[in-house]
């Protein structure tokens, strides 16, 4: 289809068409006159025929003066115009890349679980993004246009005000230097910050953007931190009393001869006991680093439960009966086999065991459960002890987690006896997770799948998993 509307060109092309057509008019005349002319004095014409050819000669130059001019201006239109329109796309092209770079650097700090402020020369808020607004005294406002200090909490504030200020008097040692200052572990509300402040420098030009604030919430190291210290709080003391023990027995032997007291075998009896307590300790710490790495052997086979959950109850009835416990073993007819590596399965087992009866008070009572469940193999070890509160019922899983101890409130074990029947469990293929029991305190559910059974869905999930 044609269009009416004719591009500029168009409309120059006719004037420039006609222009050169009365110019080649001009021209035939000029021609024809100048002919005249010789012929017209050859034969003796008078002055006027000579006055009428320079008068043509003269409106012909006039004629070729204004075609040209006009043909400059519209050359120099077209290529105004051409230039205008290709400076106009340059500049359109400009402005688009100018863009996508901003909402590609803006998606980029959006999407950063740190914390970032731009914060002006004044100490007023140019930029911040979600994770940064979590951060604020009013968690989600928005922040721009008003004073750090002011939107931040109170121990925040102070340090980010201190920060601010010692970036505006600090002065850097060389020019690819760039002056920084940090705080570490600052509270804010239930979390843990590092803050750390940079100036905003271009290094092409020099121009100074104002500063720009980093907020880490660090809470997840701090307590990690935290945890090892209690770890080796709690080792430093699980070595201490056995070696204090072969210590002491051993130099009282030493004094001694073979079979000059009563006592000398029980010293012995006693120093075997506590080494092989150091032992445990030891071996019980490399397993749980072998298991962690995935470096543990696995010798699985198609097994009966109840043999492996019967033998550990009986070996834990003594300790029961000394601390006036009750601990009963209910074996269900419809339990499965599985298939899985009796040393581990056991291990698992003794360790649920051993921390139902170190938290019930005297006179309580656990209970062992072993049957099946959603076709599945199912133990719970349920005790009438405090509980676990809902909060910790899945960090209690993660390595380095103690449970305190009801009566004197200080961390009991090493930390790793859950964390080590979760990865045992992990690699049977099962899951493992704490409830309420209905015996009062809390109970550890075990579901591995039976023989020919995949695994279940979830198994390997960090802090336990369950239903």
């Amino acid at each position: 289809m044609r269009s009416d509307v004719q591009k500029p060109e168009e409309q120059v092309r006719p004037a420039v068409m006609l222009g050169t057509s009365l110019w080649s008019q001009v021209l035939r005349i000029l021609v024809l006159s100048s002919g005249l002319f010789v012929g017209s004095w050859s034969l003796g014409v008078h002055a006027p025929q000579a006055g009428l050819l320079a008068v043509a000669a003269g409106l012909a130059m006039c004629f070729e003066r204004m075609s040209t001019r006009r043909e400059v201006s519209l050359a120099l239109q077209l290529h105004s115009r051409a230039a205008n329109r290709e400076g106009k796309r340059d500049a359109e092209a400009h402005l688009m890349s100018l863009e996508m770079a901003y909402e590609r650097s803006r998606s980029v700090l959006e999407a950063l679980r740190e914390g970032v402020l731009v914060v002006d020369g004044g100490g007023e808020i140019v930029m911040a993004n979600p994770a940064a607004r979590r951060a604020l005294k009013v968690p989600g406002q928005d922040p721009e246009g008003r004073v750090l200090w002011d939107v931040l909490p109170q121990e925040m504030a102070a340090r980010a005000r201190d920060a601010w200020t010692a970036l505006r008097d600090c002065e850097a040692d060389g020019p690819e230097t760039i002056p920084q200052i940090r705080y570490s572990a600052i509270p804010c509300r239930d979390s843990v910050y590092d803050l750390t402040a940079v100036e905003a420098t271009s290094s092409r030009t020099g121009q100074d953007f104002g500063s720009v604030f980093l907020l880490v919430d660090s809470t997840r190291s701090h307590e990690l931190q935290r945890l090892k210290d209690r770890f080796l709080s709690s080792v430093s003391h699980e070595l201490r009393t056995p070696l204090t023990n072969i210590c002491a027995y051993s130099e009282i032997l030493r004094s001694m001869l073979p079979g000059e007291c009563d006592e000398w075998p029980e010293f012995v009896r006693v120093i075997h006991e506590e080494g092989l307590q150091l032992s445990h300790l030891v071996d019980g710490m490399f397993d749980f680093l072998q298991l962690e790495r995935g470096e543990a052997m696995f010798r699985n086979e198609e097994l009966d439960g109840a043999g492996v959950v019967r033998g550990v109850v009986r070996k834990f009835e003594s300790a029961a009966a000394e601390r006036r416990i009750t601990i009963e073993f209910v074996e269900s007819e419809c339990a499965p086999k599985l298939v899985a590596d009796r040393a581990r399965l056991e291990q698992v087992v003794r360790h649920l065991v051993d921390n139902a009866v170190k938290f019930t008070p005297p006179l309580g009572s656990v209970r062992v459960t072993m049957g099946c469940r959603d076709e599945g193999w199912e133990l719970r070890i349920e005790d009438s002890g405090p509980g676990v509160p809902p909060s910790e019922r899945k960090v209690v899983f993660e390595k380095f987690h103690q449970l305190r101890d009801h009566l004197t409130d200080k961390p009991s074990g090493t930390g790793l006896g859950l964390a080590t029947s979760r990865a045992i469990v992990s690699r049977f293929g099962g899951l493992i997770w704490c409830e309420d029991s209905p015996l009062g305190g809390a109970a550890f559910v075990v579901l591995l799948p039976a023989v020919g059974q995949p695994r279940l869905a979830g198994a390997g999930a960090g802090g336990g998993g369950g239903f």
